[in-house]
């Protein structure tokens, strides 16, 4: 049985746990925590140094004994991350300079980045979760973290805690579900695909904590994720949505979501898999990427504190020897000889410029010249206007255009509380948008629901509500797909 200590480093706390952790079960021991000033960080970017230096220095003194060993878990926005299957056969010395490779690819600042991976239950291949963080960023945090009094045993990413966390569970080792983890203000929603990881996205939340609309608002988030699913062809596509980090107030939201996209929906839920011990004020949800960097196991996890000090490579001119004494004499015969080579060819270069220069300022071959442009723009704007007009007529006979029926049930299905705004038709698609206001976001599940029983349209999906400060009620879209047989021209 291992004890380790975490420290999760993220946008409105600092999070410490201690854990005993077996190959089959994890025991929270104790927690410390520390709340950070609005805007000290946002979005895993530090913003007020001396805040974090503050706050860290008084969560050391409050955990004592348990800050001495601490591995640092890092929830940024700032990193690079990429899913990576490689053959079984290539080595572990191998695989660091393909992941080097496949992410400097998806750099293009040239940027002094620090590569790791984490080494996830293979399939019939390698399955590696790569990450690329500047190395200014992790030496800032490391010496935040030094000054303040906390050994670091390692840095590692959420990401990677995530993922692992996912694989050790049994319930969710083999689902295809969405995962949102809600952070302060700041919400990461992860797909995974039967236990695989396959993507996230981060966003900034706009609605206040602790009321269920926060839940409405990440409606288009948890959208996004279940299309990406649902055309995925490697997986079950995602029928579950869990919340982690949720404030009591805010669970009755989770109805909203599973009611808007028939799934279900609901809070991270207990795992026999996970203890606590008595006295322990700390839970799974709160938490969740944190305890996966605190598994044991015996594939590669991301560590990224010994690479810190990593210097790249010296160039090949600073490592090469000193030129032998004769090539620079050699050098400097070519570059003579190249010079009166290139003499001649400017001299003959112009003799020619000479003569064409004498052929352009003759009157009777400029007037021949204005005469022969004069012909070309004319013919080119015919060209063009022939080709428009043609253009213009085949759109008119192959666009669909909506009728006056479909707009007229789409205003009888609002109810007294909704309003439709304004709407706009895409041709190629065939796709009408909706955009609404309504003063009850209760409404908006019948609404959508209406939509979808309408035989006109192949498909309905709804985007999500958000505040509207002109009118103080809350705006959302519906978009819609027509049927073939429901499009015709007008």
């Amino acid at each position: 049985m291992g004890t380790k200590h975490a420290l999760l480093l993220s946008d409105h706390q600092l999070l410490l746990v201690k854990t005993n952790s077996t190959p089959k079960a994890v025991t929270y021991l104790a927690s410390w925590r520390k709340a950070l000033p609005s805007g000290c960080m946002l979005n895993g970017t530090i913003h007020d140094a001396n805040a974090l230096a503050v706050a860290l220095a008084e969560l050391r003194q409050e955990a004592g004994n348990a800050a001495s060993r601490v591995e640092l878990v890092l929830d940024s926005g700032q990193m690079m991350s990429k899913m990576l299957s490689l053959p079984l056969a290539l080595k572990p010395k191998e695989l660091g300079g393909v992941v080097q490779a496949e992410l400097g690819e998806l750099d293009s600042s040239d940027r002094d980045l620090v590569f790791d991976f984490t080494e996830l239950a293979p399939t019939d291949q390698r399955q590696l979760l790569c990450f690329g963080v500047e190395r200014s960023i992790l030496e800032q945090v490391q010496k935040l973290c030094q000054e303040a009094g906390f050994r670091l045993t390692g840095i590692t990413t959420s990401l990677s805690g995530c993922a692992s966390m996912v694989q050790f569970l049994p319930s969710l080792a083999d689902l295809s579900f969405v995962l949102c983890v809600l952070n302060g203000s700041t919400v990461t929603t992860y797909l995974f695909g039967d236990g695989r990881y396959l993507m996230n996205s981060r966003s900034r939340l706009i609605t206040p904590r602790g009321t269920p609309a926060v839940l409405g608002e990440m409606l288009g988030y948890v959208s996004s994720m279940i299309q990406f699913s649902q055309s995925n062809k490697t997986a079950e596509p995602a029928r579950t949505v869990y919340f982690c980090g949720l404030a009591p107030e805010e669970e009755p939201g989770c109805r909203i979501v599973a009611d808007t996209f028939n799934i279900t929906a609901q809070p991270l839920p207990d795992f026999e898999q996970v203890l606590y011990k008595d006295g322990c004020d700390v839970h799974l949800s709160e938490c969740f990427p944190l305890t996966g960097c605190m598994l044991n196991t015996k594939r590669k996890t991301t560590n990224l504190l010994p690479l810190i000090q990593q210097k790249e490579a010296q160039s090949l001119q600073k490592s090469s020897t000193q030129l032998p004494w004769a090539v620079p004499i050699v050098l400097g015969g070519v570059v003579v000889v190249a010079s009166g080579v290139l003499l001649l060819m400017n001299m003959q270069l112009n003799n020619q410029i000479q003569v064409a220069r004498e052929f352009t300022q003759n009157p009777e071959n400029i007037s021949l010249s204005q005469k022969a442009e004069s012909a070309r723009t004319a013919t080119t704007h015919y060209l063009a206007a022939e080709a428009e007009a043609l253009r213009a007529a085949k759109l008119l006979e192959t666009s669909p255009q909506i009728t006056a029926s479909i707009l007229q049930r789409a205003l009888e299905s609002c109810g007294p509380n909704t309003t439709l705004k304004q709407y706009s038709f895409e041709q190629d698609k065939r796709t009408i948008v909706y955009d609404f206001i309504t003063s009850d976001y209760h409404g908006i599940p019948l609404l959508v629901a209406r939509f979808r029983s309408m035989t006109e349209y192949e498909s309905v999906s709804y985007t999500g509500y958000s505040e509207d400060t002109e009118t103080g009620g809350y705006k959302f879209q519906i978009v819609c797909t027509l049927s073939e047989k429901d499009t015709e021209v007008e």
